[in-house]
This record gives C-alpha cells, structure tokens and sequence, in this order.
C-alpha cells in the first residue's frame, strides 16, 4: 500500500520498491494507524525523504497520529536520497515494539538510522544490525531521537559526516535511553561517539563496546570492553537494572539477546 489510514496486520511484501517521491516502504509507504505481525524482504530505494525498509513514515508528520509498530522486521537493504532514512521506518511519531531491522542502510541526507531515521515515539524491545552511512545525525538504532529508546541495541557500523553515534546520532534534551547498548564500529567527523554523538537527555544504565566501537569516547552512557559487556550472565552487575522478562544475558561469551515480545533469542545469536 501506498498511502493507508488504517491498520495492517499479519501481512508481508517481498517486492523490491522504489519512488521517486518521499512516503516510500518495503510494505507501506505511509501509515498514521498500526502495524502488527507483519515483515518485508525487499530492497527499498526513494529519492525524497521518508524512506523505510517496512513503512516509510509512521504517523503523521504533524504529530497529530502516532501510529505504532510491533512485532514486524524489514530485511532489505534501504537507499534514500532525502532526509529521515532507516532500516525499518524512516519517520516514527509513535510507538516500536519487539520489531527489528538486518539491511543496510544508506541516506544521503541526514536522519539515517538502521531501525528509524527519525524517532519522537517510544522505541522499546528493538535491535538493528544493518551497517549505516549517512551524511548527519546518523546512528546505529535511530539518526535522531527525540523520543524515548528502551531496552534495544544496535550492532551494525555507522558511518557518517557529524552527529554519529554507535545507537543514535542526534539526542534531543527531552529524549531518554534506558538499558541499551552498541557495539558496531563508529567512524565519523565532529561529534562522535559509541553510544550517542554528544551529552543530552537523559541516559540510564546503557552502554558501548570501546573495543568494537572504535570509540573511547561515547556521548552518553559507560564505555565498557567486550569482556564486560558479555561477561554478566544474568541481571546483576551492569546489567542490574535491566528486566530479566526482556532479556536473554547468554554465556559469558555472548552479548545480551532480546526475548521481549517473544522474539527469537538464537536468531539473534547467529
């Protein structure tokens, strides 16, 4: 669908979708309703802006409908030539839950993320791990935030001009992120970070890796080495704060997993 008004449920598309307009997704272009239970496969390119790998803009971009997604994925890799770019969605005003984000994704504009390009919504139980590149506010999860992330990672490399962080580029002073973390290789100029590209909001118990990151500088958050980030494997120590329901900690050689909304902890592991 290009343009829909109501909700999508139970639903895939594996078709390879470009536009030379904005509102371009792997299954829906635009969609201010929900979308449950759903996934799309193929590459999407668009040559505007809001440009994602499963709907191009959730909600309306006066805010005035939220929209939400849960428990979908996108696979295809993700082009945009215009701003608000990501692996999953390239605008989000609402709500992300127990959904995720494999293709790469590239944006020649800035809000260039591997789950969202651009959030104001709530993100909580995701991951992504799609290499991104992008010119500004370019982040592993979310380009810019200025919504709420909780309890995701991002995993993927993120390359890009200004404003690069391993989970998010750009934070907005409102935004928050909670039990989180990054572990891809950051690589940019000005306003770089593993985790976020520079202090602002609020950051709790939320981490980068210094050795896969590249980074001993991480924005926001605590730098943690490998070891420490994979060595607790139950909610203690780092990860006290964190909900055990969400979470799988794995082996003292494994990455904490999600389980939240019943996704796939050994798909995660592959």
């Amino acid at each position: 669908a290009g343009d829909n008004s109501g909700s999508v449920s139970g639903s895939s598309a594996s078709a390879t979708v470009s536009g030379d307009g904005g509102n371009v997704g792997g299954l829906v272009g635009s969609n201010p309703g929900a979308i449950a239970d759903s996934y799309a496969t193929g590459a999407v390119t668009g040559e505007g802006s809001y440009v994602g790998g499963l709907v191009g803009a959730i909600g309306h971009r006066n805010y005035n409908s939220s929209g939400s997604i849960s428990r979908s994925y996108a696979t295809g890799n993700v082009t945009g030539e215009g701003r608000y770019v990501g692996g999953l969605v390239g605008f989000n005003s609402g709500g992300i839950a127990g959904s995720y984000a494999t293709g790469n994704v590239t944006g020649e504009g800035d809000s260039v993320g591997g789950l969202a390009g651009y959030n104001r919504g709530a993100i909580t139980g995701n991951y992504a791990t799609g290499s991104v590149t992008g010119a500004g506010s370019v982040g592993g999860l979310a380009g810019y935030n200025r919504g709420a992330i909780t309890a995701s990672y991002a995993r993927g490399s993120v390359t890009g001009n200004g404003s690069v962080g391993g989970l998010a580029g750009s934070i907005d002073y409102d935004s928050t992120i909670t039990s989180s973390y990054a572990t891809g290789s950051v690589t940019g100029n000005g306003y770089v970070g593993g985790l976020v590209s520079y202090p602002a909001g609020s950051i709790t118990d939320s981490y980068w890796d210094t050795q896969t990151t590249g980074q001993s500088r991480g924005g926001g958050g605590a730098g943690k080495t490998t070891r420490e980030l994979q060595a607790p494997t139950g909610p203690t120590g780092i990860y006290a704060g964190w909900n055990a329901e969400w979470w799988d900690f794995g082996t003292s050689r494994q990455y904490p997993a999600l389980k939240y909304q019943g996704m796939d902890v050994a798909a995660q592991r592959r």
